[in-house]
């Protein structure tokens, strides 16, 4: 049988993908810094400070569409005890790096002397419906474009979010140079330990793996983006697995940050359940962390959860173009 002939050479059709990337990032991010403007300029508007709410929805319904592409791929489904164990690895190496890097941050520079479960399993009840009714049915509509138009809006209402927020000023005035090591602390570490992945992870390359730590636990955004970046270069079929492997690597590190919120602050320091919480310190996280860890880093932990929530788009569409 004859090659396949690229209609621009290998290194056009190379070109085509990158842009097609770098128009997606641009527009994803875009979309979000638009949503931070208004948020901010319309933040005395009573019904924004209820956008929490309609993001958590929009979130449901982003993982509902995912869950449903998901299943009506039978290749994935036959292989989701795979994908489980490639994801669990994924989950604990980033989340030990991370919280070893903000164990030394803390000693280095912090130290002196020294039920939030209904929504994460409403999450994963969502997406698990999802699959169940991709298996039942066979789905002729586009997913993909449905799922891409959910993601604008999710991306909007993060940005309004962001930039509504009443506590803004008080919390840049509150900032310190020192409490950027926290969130360096997490991505260095979470990024680091997420390359090691790749040896035990021979189908997927380093920039995969860290593309997957790059959610820092922000399950819901960082599946549907690996899935759009990637699908250009590697086709549907992977980037919807290594989609599939990003979503459940995430919440296996929420998870764990939750559960292990004790053994966490005791074997790791004051700082290491935020670390480990990603973009959860500034919300789903915050009173197991605020129990375990202090009212005094509260400021730190918001602080933290906004600049990772931000870095989201920023990492994984950078790896996903290497």
């Amino acid at each position: 049988m004859p090659c396949m002939e690229f209609p621009f050479g290998k290194t056009g059709l190379t070109y085509v993908f990158t842009q097609k990337r770098k128009k997606l990032m641009f527009t994803i991010i875009s979309i979000m810094f638009i949503g931070i403007g208004i948020g901010y300029l319309m933040r005395n508007v009573q019904m924004l400070q209820k956008v929490e709410k309609s993001a958590s929805l929009t979130i449901l319904l982003l993982l509902f569409v995912l869950g449903v592409s998901i299943g009506s791929n039978r290749l994935i489904v036959d292989n989701l005890g795979r994908f489980g164990w490639q994801a669990a690895v994924l989950a604990s190496l980033s989340i030990t790096g991370s919280m070893l890097a903000s164990l030394m941050v803390f000693h280095l520079f912090f130290k002196k002397g020294e039920n939030e479960m209904k929504g994460s399993l409403m999450v994963v009840a969502f997406f698990c419906a999802g699959c169940l009714m991709g298996v039942a049915n066979d789905f002729q509509f586009d997913l993909h474009d449905l799922s891409m138009y959910v993601l604008y809006a999710l991306m909007f209402q993060v940005g309004i979010g962001i930039g509504s927020n009443k506590q803004l000023k008080e919390l840049v005035k509150s900032l310190r140079p020192k409490m950027l090591l926290v969130p360096m602390a997490t991505i260095v570490g979470t990024l680091l330990f997420s390359a090691f992945a790749s040896l035990l992870l021979s189908q997927w390359s380093v920039f995969d793996c860290m593309a997957v730590g790059s959610g820092f636990a922000y399950y819901s955004l960082s599946s549907i983006l690996i899935t759009q970046f990637k699908e250009p270069s590697i086709g549907l079929q992977l980037a919807t697995e290594l989609g599939t492997i990003a979503l459940l690597a995430n919440i296996f590190r929420e998870m764990m940050a939750l559960l292990g919120a004790p053994l966490i602050r005791k074997y790791f320091g004051k700082l290491a359940p935020i670390s480990a919480a990603g973009v959860n310190s500034m919300d789903v996280l915050l009173p197991s962390i605020t129990q375990y860890s202090g009212k005094d880093v509260i400021p730190i932990a918001i602080f933290h959860g906004i600049l990772i929530d931000m870095s989201v788009p920023v990492f994984v569409s950078f790896f996903c173009n290497l």
